[in-house]
């Protein structure tokens, strides 16, 4: 099994989907995410079959029992779904940093392969294992095509491994 660590801010919900949301006169709890940003991530998981877990700190807001934050929260879950990227997993929610929370949830899911999708780099600085697995998305550009390039590469090397093939 491989999966996606995705970070929201940054990642998908970009500038691009800021100003097209004022374009549209969209709600925020009707926002648009960066369609370039969408598209890579649906190429990621059809190439790989790898499953998301939110690990962005949009987390938060699921135990949020007022009805806006709610709405936020079912409009991404709902875009990633008709997107073909559903959320499988969340990262746990245990007052750590991001990276921390991260290595929890690999730690409860021995030898699974993975990639993180985050805009910054500062909260893997206690995980430093999970660097070799980041990819640092550019905060104002969101995921593009290069990022998406780094994610699959780190992806089919994991599940190379995975399989016993030998790299010298």
């Amino acid at each position: 099994m491989a999966v996606v660590f995705l970070d929201i801010d940054g990642v998908i919900c970009t500038p691009l989907s800021l100003r097209l949301d004022r374009l549209l006169r969209r709600p925020m709890d009707r926002q648009t995410f960066d369609p370039i940003a969408l598209w890579g991530l649906r190429g990621l998981v059809r190439r790989t079959g790898a499953q998301v877990v939110l690990s962005s700190s949009w987390r938060y807001s699921l135990e949020d029992p007022d009805p806006f934050t709610r709405r936020v929260m079912d409009n991404l879950y709902r875009t990633l779904e008709r997107n073909g990227t559903p959320v499988a997993d969340i990262a746990p929610i245990l007052g750590l940093t991001k990276g921390e929370e991260v290595a929890a949830w690999l730690d409860r899911h021995p030898g699974t392969g993975y990639v993180i999708l985050d805009d910054r780099s500062d909260q893997f600085l206690r995980a430093p294992a999970l660097k070799s697995r980041l990819v640092l998305v550019d905060g104002l550009r969101g995921l593009r095509p290069r990022d998406c390039r780094q994610a699959l590469a780190l992806l089919n090397q994991t599940q190379t491994n995975e399989r016993g093939v030998r790299h010298d």
